[in-house]
């Protein structure tokens, strides 16, 4: 049988030529349908309205209150310290701790002892700063310090000191130290005993910010209102310790608080001008020169070394 040549075109070729026009007219009208409903999809979703947030100010603000308010009953009712304590890391106490009065050792009434016999000192401690009738304000040496009794030379609590320049001296500082229970500070405070006791115990350094209060200068903790000691005050405390121990040097730091408004060093300047004998007892030193030798701040009574940072003017 001879093969036809026609049977190898394509079917499609072979349809009538009315055939193939329907064919092309329906593709073109499905396509066409397709078009009007992606457009209608694009205006339904124009048109419809955006879908509200329902946190809005009032609901996060219930919420957060809620948070706290939990937080605060967790802190009450379940026993937290019995749970931080495992992870505070513990020491052994000393074989034999110093148990000096001037250390902290209350007496009947609360405060340091003072026995008439060179075993300690007591201080009047702010809010109160009127000592009581059996209380003598700072006149007892501390019984630690190794001073000759007769007198003579001596520099931080022991003669071999004196040999020492400023710069290789050790000054036990404490950090913050306005920020205490005892000076009023309602939380957050750093010590619980005032910074004239501090003194007494043996430290000779006072770190204390500096806070612009309302046009005021206060010792405070970044936070005025919350606890505050007054520059004049802290200075006459100093002077008298310093007058009731003429070998000691003490080292004064003053942190400038940016938080709290400028800080203008003169006006800190201008408060030490107030206390009679604090701009006297002030070291002048000169940037790049040698430290002096402790024995030569105690014969000339410059016995307050001053530093400030963290900006002012």
């Amino acid at each position: 049988m001879s093969s036809n040549p026609s049977f190898a075109h394509n079917s499609h070729d072979s349809l009538p030529q009315s055939c193939k026009k329907d064919s092309n007219e329906s593709s073109t009208d499905h396509q066409r349908q397709q078009e009007l409903e992606y457009d209608g999809l694009l205006t339904a979703a124009s048109n419809s309205s955006p879908r509200k947030n329902c946190c809005t100010w009032k609901v996060a603000a219930v919420f957060l209150v809620f948070v706290a308010g939990a937080l605060v009953l967790t802190w009450q009712m379940l026993p937290a310290e019995n749970v931080v304590v495992k992870y505070i890391p513990t020491f052994p106490e000393p074989s034999n701790p110093y148990q000096g009065p001037e250390a902290g050792a209350p007496s009947s009434g609360g405060e340091a002892q003072n026995d008439g016999g060179g075993g300690g000192i007591t201080i009047g401690v702010p809010p109160s700063q009127t000592p009581s009738d059996d209380e003598v304000v700072g006149i007892i040496t501390p019984s630690f310090m190794m001073c000759p009794e007769g007198g003579g030379l001596c520099c931080n609590g022991s003669p071999n000191n004196c040999q020492l320049r400023v710069d290789e001296m050790m000054f036990g500082m404490v950090h913050n130290s306005m920020s205490t229970e005892e000076g009023g500070f309602l939380f957050g405070y750093n010590h619980q005993f005032g910074l004239e006791k501090a003194l007494v115990a043996g430290y000779r350094g006072l770190s204390l910010d500096v806070c612009n209060c309302n046009g005021v200068l206060q010792f405070c903790h970044n936070v005025c209102d919350l606890g505050e000691r007054m520059p004049n005050e802290v200075f006459r405390n100093t002077v008298q310790f310093l007058n009731d121990n003429p070998s000691e040097v003490i080292v004064l730091l003053f942190e400038a608080s940016k938080e709290k408004g400028p800080i203008v060093w003169n006006d800190l300047f201008a408060e030490m001008a107030n206390v009679d004998g604090f701009v006297d007892m002030i070291y002048d030193h000169t940037y790049g020169d040698e430290w002096p030798m402790m024995s030569k701040l105690v014969r000339q009574n410059k016995r307050i070394i001053v530093f400030y940072f963290n900006g002012g003017t």
